[in-house]
């Protein structure tokens, strides 16, 4: 059962507490979001290698991806047929384990697959399959931003093990760390990588 007041505040209200406005656009609020908006993603808009990237993942609160990641090719796709409506016109509706059928091998300098890992693909074989479509579609030395949340339930099952096989960790210069936990109660975890 919700907590009591939420009967009182409207959804409206509570939601408006969890945005801010960043750029003419409302945006998700919470930690994730921030570090992934403030800080990441302005590292790889700031280099000349990264000119094509794939979003994992649509919700609506990427709705202004296409805009975040302006100067970049951005594609996009996702396994609910109902997320093309948020999406930009270079959407897919498309499990990640099947990007192969979709993308040419080195189609991508970048990959973000945030919240797919413990939110579909639970299990060792699905996330080692994920990431072998990740490596299939990225060119050499293209990079893989990794988010989950590190917690019961949602935890990547040998994540260092399984990426090994085709990625190397890599330190992302605007953070100086080849991972990053967020200070949220689910432990939202974002990992770096770049493809042999």
């Amino acid at each position: 059962m919700p907590p009591i007041w939420r009967r009182f505040i409207p959804r409206s209200v509570r939601l408006r507490s969890r945005l801010r406005l960043k750029n003419g656009r409302w945006r998700l609020a919470t930690p994730d979001r921030v570090m992934l908006e403030d800080v990441i993603a302005p590292e790889f808009l700031g280099r000349r290698d990264i000119r094509r990237m794939l979003d994992v993942g649509v919700a609506w609160y990427t709705r202004t991806y296409p805009r975040l990641y302006k100067g970049i090719e951005y594609h996009s796709i996702d396994v609910d047929p109902a997320m093309q409506r948020i999406a930009g016109s270079r959407h897919h509706t498309l499990s990640m384990t099947d990007l192969a059928t979709v993308y040419p091998a080195d189609t991508f300098d970048l990959v973000v697959c945030n919240g797919v890992f413990g939110w579909g693909l639970n299990t060792a074989e699905q996330v080692a399959r994920g990431l072998d479509a990740c490596a299939d579609v990225l060119r050499p030395g293209g990079w893989l931003v990794v988010g989950w949340n590190d917690m019961e339930g949602r935890r990547i099952p040998d994540l260092d093990a399984l990426a090994g096989r085709r990625f190397d960790r890599a330190v992302l210069p605007a953070t100086r760390a080849d991972h990053l936990v967020t200070p949220t109660h689910y432990a939202h975890r974002y990992d770096f990588f770049t493809r042999r």
